[in-house]
């Protein structure tokens, strides 16, 4: 059996066929960032996103992005806010996101991880923060229940009480592998994403529906203020489509929230 490195993640050829096998779960996520393959295909933010949270920045206040990848939110908040924090539990995207930071020269981007303890640590030294991310399915790739509601509870206690927010999006299931779902019987389901060398990526990802965000986040201490669409048309389109984003910006207002491809909600604590 024959190894292929690339950017230090590791593919296995099938022993018969010689065609690339699937990495490991744990692997699968550094090959997606090392690679370059997930910042090829999410170039830059959500414009209905990022325009919900401009409206929520002001130069006094902190915010964290939680689940922030190699940075395509949390490098637009440069200027903007009094403190950024990212927190990410890949390696590979960290790396990724310092070198951005560095070319930037944004020596005073806070990055933490993989360790949570690391954003614990942080925020009981430098107080909670104002605003809480979560975007574009972070909490979809943490598939045990258990592992979730200890991430939702960590971002409730970065906030501050009462005026803090947090701003989330959820893949939904209405709208995203459907095919997937009748296979696993459910919305816990296990798709593919092939990169240009042949990596076959194997994900696992836990659909949602309005009641189950509202659920979670209730659990967690969270106050629902407000549920929408995250957008209509599917994220991949929006970023390599001007046509697309414009006709996305007129359809997103006023698409019911179990229509949306995401599902977005705006919560305290």
């Amino acid at each position: 059996m024959t190894l292929h490195a690339k950017g230090g993640a590791k593919t296995a050829d099938h022993p018969e066929t010689g065609a690339p096998a699937e990495v490991s779960q744990g692997d699968a996520y550094q090959l997606y960032f090392r690679s370059g393959f997930y910042d090829r295909r999410y170039p830059s933010p959500n414009r209905s996103m990022w325009r919900r949270i401009e409206r929520k920045l002001s130069p006094e206040k902190s915010v964290l992005d939680f689940g922030c990848g190699s940075g395509r939110y949390l490098l637009r908040l440069r200027g903007l806010v009094r403190r950024a924090i990212g927190f990410d539990v890949s390696p590979a995207a960290l790396e990724t996101l310092r070198q951005r930071a560095d070319a930037q020269g944004w020596g005073a981007l806070v990055i933490l991880g993989p360790d949570p303890a690391a954003l614990d640590a942080h925020v009981k030294e430098e107080g909670p923060v104002d605003l809480v991310l979560c975007l574009f399915g972070v909490v979809g790739h943490i598939t045990d229940p258990d592992t979730r509601a200890e991430a939702l509870v960590r971002m409730r206690k970065a906030l501050k009480p009462g005026s803090g927010r947090l701003l989330i999006s959820v893949p939904n299931r209405a709208r995203r592998f459907r095919a997937e779902q009748a296979e696993a019987g459910g919305a816990l389901v296990r798709y593919e994403r092939h990169t240009e060398e042949g990596a076959r990526v194997v994900l696992d990802y836990q659909l949602f529906d309005p009641p189950m965000l509202v659920r979670e986040l209730s659990q967690a201490g969270f106050t629902l203020r407000r549920m929408s669409c995250e957008s209509v048309l599917p994220e991949t389109w929006l970023l390599h489509n001007a046509a697309l984003r414009w006709l996305d910006g007129l359809l997103t207002p006023w698409c019911p929230t179990r229509w949306g491809y995401g599902i977005y909600a705006e919560a305290s604590c």
